[in-house]
C-alpha cells in the first residue's frame, strides 16, 4: 500500500511541476523538427526512417528514428497543437521518474532512497530544458529505454533459472537498448553501466559467465548501431561539426571547466541559460584549467573512498561520470555545454543527493539512540562516526538480497545490522516526519525554480529575449531574436539583431537572415549582396536560392528567377514554397500548364497551402476550367477564412463566368470587410454599386 502511494506521488509530482508547460508554444529547434517538418505529417513517409532519405527530410543531424517516430504519432494526434507535444514530454518524464524509482530500489535495496532519488529527479530545475524543448525529446526517450533495458537486464539476471519469463526478459532488454540508441547516442554507455553492477559485486566468476551469456548481446547491438550510425546512415552534415578552434587539444583543456560548471548547476540550480558561452582554454597553465583539475582530483579522491565504504553510492557516482562522458565533446557536438545533456546523468546525481537526508537522519538517530545502547560488538569512538555511511540501505525493504546485488554490502556487518534493527524499531511516524522535513528543504526550492523556469519557454520571444539578456555575446541568441522581430514585422529591430550576430560570428545563416530583413524592408540590392555571401560559403542553401528568385522576379528578371527556384527544388525536392513561387513565375509568363503543375506539387507537399490552392484556382480559371477553379479557391478560403484575395478572385469568377450575381456580391463584400484599404477596394466598391443599381 505504502509503495503504491509513493509511486502515485512521484507520478503526480512531475505532472504538477510541469503542468504550466502546456501553455507553451513551439520554441528553439521545434521549428525545424515540428512546425516546418513536412516529413512527420504523412505516414507514407514512415519507410524513409530506414533509408538515406531520413536525414534529407527529418531535420535530424544524427540517426534518431525512435524520436522522429514519436513525432509522427504526436502529429497524427495533435497536428500542430503544441499542448499535445508538451503533454507527451511530461508523460515521458513521469514514466522516467517511475523507472528511476524502480532501478534505484533494485540497486540500493531501499525504497526510501529510491523515493528520495525519484522525487529529486522529478523536480530538479536542471531538467526543464529537456522537458520544455519538444525537439529535445531525444533525451527523454533515450532515458526511458535506457532505464527500461537496465531493469529488464536486472530482472533477467535474478529470475529463477526455470522461469519461462526469463527467456523473454533478456531479448526485451536488448531491444530496449537498441531503441535507446536510436533515440540518442548517449545510450552507448549502458553496457558499461551493466558491467559495473557485476564488477562492484566483486564476483569475477559471474563476470566471466556473463561475458558470454549476457554481455555479448549488448556488444552485438552496440556494433550493429555503430554500423548504422557511421557507415550505413552516416550523415555528411556531421562533418561540419568541429572541435572548439578546430583543435582537439583546446577541447580537452576546456571540458574540465565545463564539467565543473555542470556540478555547480546541479548543486546550485540557478542562473540557467539556453546558450552558454564558454571561453575556450588554450593552455594547461590557465587558472581555470588548473582549478578545474584540482576540483576533479578532489572528486576522484572522494569517489575512491566511497568504493570502500558504500559500493552502491560509488555506483551512482560512476553512473554520473559514465553517462556524462559522451557529452564531453570526445566527438564534436553542436553545443559543448547544454542543460539537457544532464538529463540521464542526473539520475546518478539525484541518487547521491538522496543519501544526504538519509545520512543526516541516521546521524540524528545514532546521536539520540545509539550512544546509550548496549552493543554486542562495541566500536571505538572514532569508528562510530562512520556508522551512518556503513549502514545498509535496507531500512524499509526485505532483508533478502537479490543475487545481482550480493557482495555490494557496506562496512561492518554485525555493527550495521545491529544499528539497522534499532533503526527499524523506532517510531515510524517520527522517522517519517523527520525525513519528510529534510526532503522538503530540497524539494520546495527545486519545485519553485522549475515552475519559474518553465515560463521562460512560453513563446519564442520570451525565450530569446531572456537568452540575449543572459548571454549578450551569443551570436545565435541575437540571430534567433532577430527572427522573432522579423515575424512580428519589426524589421528595423530585426536588422539590428542580425547585424549584432554577424559582428560576433560571420555565419552564412546570419547573413541569410539579414538578407531576408533587407528584402522585407524593400532593400533588394542589399538583400542580394547578403544572399551572394551565403552562397559563396554554402551553395546548397535551398532557402537562399528561393529568396533570391523572388527578388529577381520582382526586378523583372524572370528567367534568372526561374533558374533560382529550380535550383532550390533540385536541392530540396519537397520544398513546397519553391514550387509555389516557380508556379507564380510561370503564371506571370503566361505558361499556364507549367504553373498548374508547380501549384499542384506545392499542394502535394503541403496540402494546407492556402495560397497555392488559390493560385491554382486562378490558373484553372484562366484556362476556362471554372468548376475546378471554384473548388480550389473555396478550399483556400476553407483553410484560410480571412483570405481577401481569394474572395476577390472567386467573386470575379462568379460574376464574369458563372453569372451568379448574388455569390459575386457576397465575395466582394467579404473582400472589402477584410481588406478595406486595398488599392483595388475602390474598384470593387464601384462594381458592387453597379450590380446593386436598378439600372
Amino acid at each position: 500500500m505504502i509503495r503504491s502511494l509513493k509511486i502515485l506521488l512521484i507520478i503526480a509530482l512531475p505532472l504538477i511541476a510541469f503542468l504550466n508547460t502546456l501553455d507553451n508554444t513551439f520554441v528553439y529547434d521545434d521549428v525545424f523538427t515540428i512546425t516546418d517538418n513536412y516529413f512527420i505529417r504523412e505516414w507514407g513517409n514512415f519507410p524513409a526512417l530506414f533509408t538515406d532519405d531520413y536525414f534529407k527530410y527529418s531535420g535530424e543531424v544524427t540517426y534518431r528514428p525512435a524520436v522522429t517516430f514519436s513525432y509522427f504519432i504526436d502529429y497524427s494526434l495533435w497536428h500542430l497543437n503544441p499542448a499535445g507535444f508538451h503533454l507527451t514530454n511530461i508523460l515521458l518524464h513521469a514514466v522516467n521518474v517511475v523507472l528511476v524509482y524502480l532501478l534505484v530500489s533494485a540497486v540500493s535495496r531501499s525504497r526510501t532512497t529510491a523515493f528520495l532519488t525519484s522525487t529529486l529527479f522529478a523536480l530538479h530545475p536542471i531538467l526543464t530544458e529537456a522537458i520544455n524543448g519538444i525537439s529535445y525529446r531525444e533525451d527523454l526517450l533515450a532515458t526511458t529505454f535506457f532505464l527500461g533495458s537496465a531493469l529488464l537486464f536486472i530482472q533477467s539476471a535474478i529470475s529463477n533459472q526455470q522461469s519461462k519469463i526469463r527467456n523473454y526478459l533478456y531479448p526485451l532488454s536488448l531491444f530496449s537498448y537498441l531503441l535507446a540508441l536510436c533515440s540518442k547516442e548517449v545510450a552507448i554507455t549502458l553496457p558499461l553501466i551493466i558491467f559495473l553492477l557485476d564488477w562492484l559485486r566483486g564476483d569475477r566468476s559471474r563476470i566471466k559467465k556473463n561475458t558470454i551469456k549476457y554481455y555479448i548481446g549488448f556488444i552485438v547491438v552496440s556494433g550493429f548501431y555503430l554500423f548504422l550510425r557511421f557507415v550505413w546512415f552516416h550523415n555528411p552534415v556531421e562533418k561540419q561539426l568541429t572541435y572548439p578552434d578546430n583543435s582537439f587539444l583546446v577541447s580537452l583543456l576546456t571540458m574540465p571547466k565545463i564539467f565543473c560548471s555542470y556540478v555547480k548547476l546541479l548543486f546550485f540550480p540557478m542562473h540557467f541559460n539556453a546558450e552558454y558561452i564558454i571561453a575556450h582554454t588554450k593552455t594547461p597553465f590557465a587558472a581555470t584549467f588548473i582549478l578545474s583539475i584540482i576540483f576533479l582530483g578532489v572528486i576522484g579522491v572522494i569517489t575512491y573512498r566511497f568504493y570502500h565504504h558504500s559500493r552502491r553510492l560509488f555506483f551512482f557516482i560512476l553512473w554520473f561520470f559514465v553517462t556524462l562522458a559522451p557529452m564531453m565533446n570526445i566527438l564534436p557536438i553542436a553545443n559543448i555545454m547544454a542543460e539537457r545533456y544532464l538529463y540521464l546523468p542526473s539520475v546518478g546525481f539525484c541518487a547521491i543527493l538522496a543519501y544526504i537526508p538519509i545520512g543526516i537522519w541516521r546521524q540524528v538517530y545514532v546521536f539520540i539512540f545509539f550512544e546509550n545502547t548496549p552493543h554486542p560488538n562495541p566500536l571505538p569512538q572514532g569508528e562510530r562516526e562512520l556508522l551512518p555511511i556503513l549502514l545498509p540501505f535496507s531500512d524499509d525493504h526485505s532483508t533478502s538480497t537479490p543475487p545481482l546485488m550480493e557482495g555490494m554490502g557496506e562496512g561492518d556487518k554485525s555493527s550495521s545490522s545491529f544499528v539497522s534493527k534499532r533503526f527499524l524499531s523506532i517510531s515510524p511516524l517520527f522517522k517519517t516526519v523527520l525525513i519528510t522535513c529534510l526532503v522538503l528543504i530540497l524539494v520546495i526550492p527545486y519545485s519553485l525554480a522549475t515552475i519559474k523556469r518553465n515560463k521562460v519557454w512560453i513563446n519564442p520571444f520570451a525565450f530569446w529575449s531572456k537568452t540575449v539578456e543572459d548571454s549578450p555575446n551569443s551570436s545565435r541568441a541575437h540571430n534567433n531574436l532577430g527572427m522573432i522581430y522579423l515575424q512580428k514585422d519589426k524589421t528595423d529591430l530585426a536588422i539590428c539583431e542580425f547585424q549584432a550576430s554577424i559582428a560576433l560570428e560571420s555565419d552564412p545563416e546570419y547573413h541569410h537572415n539579414l538578407g531576408m530583413a533587407y528584402q522585407k524592408k524593400g532593400m533588394k540590392e542589399e538583400a542580394l549582396q547578403e544572399y551572394y555571401r551565403v552562397l559563396a560559403v554554402n551553395p546548397n542553401s535551398a532557402l537562399t536560392h528561393n529568396n533570391m528568385g523572388n527578388i529577381l522576379i520582382d526586378k523583372g528578371r524572370f528567367d534568372e528567377g526561374i533558374l533560382r527556384f529550380k535550383e532550390a527544388i533540385r536541392i530540396k525536392p519537397n520544398y513546397y514554397d519553391a514550387h509555389y513561387n516557380l508556379g507564380l513565375a510561370y503564371f506571370k509568363k503566361g505558361l499556364l500548364d507549367a504553373s498548374i503543375g508547380e501549384f499542384e506539387l506545392a499542394i502535394h507537399y503541403e496540402p494546407d497551402h492556402a495560397e497555392a490552392h488559390s493560385c491554382l484556382g486562378t490558373a484553372y480559371a484562366n484556362k476556362g476550367q471554372f468548376d475546378k477553379a471554384i473548388l480550389e479557391i473555396e478550399e483556400a478560403i476553407r483553410q484560410k477564412p480571412n483570405y481577401p484575395n481569394a474572395y476577390k478572385n472567386l467573386g470575379l469568377i462568379y460574376l464574369n463566368y458563372k453569372k451568379d450575381v448574388q455569390k459575386a456580391l457576397y465575395c466582394f463584400n467579404e473582400f472589402l470587410r477584410l481588406y478595406p484599404k486595398n488599392g483595388e477596394a475602390e474598384k470593387i466598391r464601384k462594381t458592387i454599386e453597379e450590380l446593386q443599381s436598378p439600372h
